[in-house]
């Protein structure tokens, strides 16, 4: 008897877990910085990046520079908001891997 409420919370742990997984997932944010944009979603998965044209004429270094930083900026955004997201959506449960 225990085994099967196990199973049907497990179940219903699985659905949550898809859920939030999709309420991330659409939950996109755009940043700017030094004149990079990116967009990127609660994910941390990066949709697009765009370089403004006067950034393109300065020395390879500083635009790499200039990346990653965007880059660091964007995942620490989007790390953010998935903490805050998942709390939201768990009730403040702790739940592995997020």
């Amino acid at each position: 008897m225990e085994l099967f409420k196990m199973a049907k919370e497990a179940i219903n742990m699985r659905s949550k877990m898809k859920d939030i997984d999709n309420r991330l997932r659409d939950l996109v944010m755009d940043l700017e910085y030094k004149g990079i944009k990116i967009k990127v979603n609660a994910k941390n998965e990066f949709l697009s990046l765009n370089i403004p044209e006067y950034l393109l004429k300065e020395k390879k270094e500083k635009v790499e520079k200039l990346i990653l930083s965007a880059f660091a900026e964007a995942c620490k955004k989007a790390q953010n908001v998935m903490t805050e997201e998942v709390k939201k959506l768990t009730g403040g449960m702790k739940i592995p891997g997020l």
